[in-house]
């Protein structure tokens, strides 16, 4: 199954704060189902509960954590590359490349979607790690 089919089962799914799912998905919880779902092992593991506003009383934890799994990604950027954002200065939203130029992801209040790695997301993105 490609990136973008295992990706489109996803969208529409409800955000859910600390969602991995069924019920809903928060950024991270998308990025492991899709990881799942394609078999890929990322070690990726958060296990702690955390509040909504997690990034005002450590703004660094969600970098600490994704630069721990993979390797550093350049471009082109490939299917299955997670690629993150800094909003507001702090990196806290993260995707799933589905195809060269786009990717899926949730956002708050959203449903899963697959956007466009271009304008606006561009302008935020912070960076690419690759696990296969």
């Amino acid at each position: 199954m490609t990136a973008e089919e295992i990706a489109a089962r996803y969208v529409g799914a409800p955000y859910k704060h600390g969602g991995r799912g069924p019920d809903g998905y928060d950024c991270l919880g998308i990025v492991l189902a899709v990881y799942r779902d394609a078999g890929i092992e990322t070690g990726y593991s958060d296990r702690e509960t955390y509040c909504e506003d997690w990034h005002a009383a450590d703004p660094e934890r969600y970098l600490r954590g994704l630069l721990a799994v993979g390797r550093p990604a350049s471009r082109p950027l490939l299917p299955y590359d997670l690629v993150y954002f800094s909003i507001g200065g702090i990196v806290r939203h993260a995707g799933v490349m589905v195809n060269q130029n786009q990717f899926v992801h949730v956002l708050d209040g959203r449903a899963v979607t697959i956007s466009r790695l271009m304008r606006y997301w561009e302008r935020h993105l912070a960076g690419a790690r690759r696990f296969i």
